[in-house]
């Protein structure tokens, strides 16, 4: 917190001036407390400490092997760009490396958070055309990086490439 340039360590409150204790003359609103105020005027109450997350969202419990290859069934086709790169088993120790990623919330909660990377994701890495089996967007983890041969610079001197380098989205989660 920051009160007239002052930092304030958690436990202590800064006043109008910037300086910072746990007495009423840092802590009262009258007084003209900035950060970390108390309505009495003593120190704040103690910041709790958050929860230590869980060692992996395991979420195999929710999204299947069989599951996952049914949704992303063309994703180690032939006619896709990277067979053999986007496996249940990468997704699942994808998903534990993030702590609370599919593990937070109800049921439904969970399950809209994991279709939602999924829609994503899938949408990325597309590589469905219109007459597709199955649709365009059955074909979701085709592809690692986007299938064009555009460099997406700008030809002034404020946008452009740096040299030899191109831009065009590249994997699964992109900024696009």
């Amino acid at each position: 917190m920051r009160a007239g340039g002052a930092s304030s360590a958690a436990g202590y409150c800064c006043s109008q001036y910037g300086y910072c204790g746990t007495t009423p003359e840092y802590c009262s609103p009258s007084s003209g407390c900035q950060s970390q105020c108390s309505p009495s005027g003593g120190a704040p109450p103690a910041t709790p400490t958050p929860a230590t997350p869980s060692a992996g969202g395991d979420i195999s419990g929710i999204i299947s092997e069989a599951v996952f290859d049914e949704m992303l069934k063309y994703r180690d086709d032939p006619r896709c760009h990277a067979p053999g790169f986007y496996t249940y088993d990468a997704f699942i120790a994808a998903a534990k490396s993030f702590g609370e990623f599919g593990t937070t919330g109800d049921s439904d909660t969970v399950k809209r958070e994991i279709a939602a990377f999924l829609g994503q994701t899938s949408h990325e890495t597309t590589g469905g055309w219109d007459s597709a089996p199955d649709g365009r967007y059955a074909w979701g983890y085709c592809f690692l990086r986007e299938n064009t041969s555009d460099r997406y610079c700008n030809i002034t001197q404020e946008w452009s490439c740096a040299p030899g380098q191109s831009y065009f989205g590249r994997g699964p989660i992109q900024i696009s």
